[in-house]
């Protein structure tokens, strides 16, 4: 008999993490990868030709018999739904979302970051003396001002941008030593072209993309 675990993506095969005839080790490896899942900000969004959602599960499967029994989940209204794989080879046995960190590009660096790298590299970034910082959110991107300048962190959507702004506030807000940063939320439109005009002066980009709620890494 064999069993496998995959992680699928939209419900088509993404990734083999495991096959083989050994049950027991097939569940403890399912069960260990699915405790170990935790990110910071799931990535929610793919972006490939346009922005839309996107699902990952991980899956323990085993070889197909004609007595299995059938497998259910619970649909949004708490229903219960019958699932199965694409392919008559196999049965699932245990099902659950599965979660990648999401990555961020971040204006005047070479590679997109991870929301830890974004807390390291800029949120904490090391100044001399009690420095006041902000950080504050703008259609799909997030702003960090600090020592009179800002960083840039474009989001794919608006609600990714959200996301990541309320990721690290929960950050700052966890930690107790931390007392320098004001989280000032969703920038009203009233002061919104002054700040334009501050990211076109940075960055160089066109109006049109500035005002862009939507973008592909």
């Amino acid at each position: 008999m064999l069993y496998k675990i995959i992680i699928t993506k939209d419900g088509k095969h993404k990734k083999l993490i495991y096959e083989g005839e050994d049950k027991k080790h097939a569940k403890k490896k399912y069960f260990t990868i699915k405790d170990k899942n935790k990110v910071l900000t799931p990535k929610t969004t793919n972006a490939y030709k346009k922005t839309k959602p996107v699902i990952y599960e991980l899956l323990l499967l085993k070889e197909k018999e004609e007595n299995d029994p059938k497998f259910y989940t619970k649909d949004s209204l708490g229903r219960n739904v019958e699932v199965n794989v694409k392919s008559d080879k196999w049965t699932i046995l245990h099902k659950v979302e599965y979660f990648y960190e999401e990555k961020f590009t971040v204006f005047g660096y070479d590679k997109r970051m991870e929301t830890k790298e974004i807390i390291k590299l800029i949120l904490l970034r090391r100044h001399k003396g009690i420095l006041l910082k902000q950080v504050n959110y703008v259609v799909n991107k997030v702003l960090i001002h600090q020592d009179g300048e800002f960083d840039i962190i474009t989001c794919k959507t608006k609600s990714d941008a959200k996301k990541l702004y309320t990721t690290l506030r929960n950050f700052y807000e966890s930690n107790d030593k931390m007392k320098n940063i004001l989280f000032t939320g969703l920038v009203s439109k009233r002061n919104r072209t002054e700040l334009y005009k501050k990211i076109v002066e940075k960055t160089g980009w066109t109006l049109n993309r500035v005002y862009r709620s939507s973008s592909r890494p």
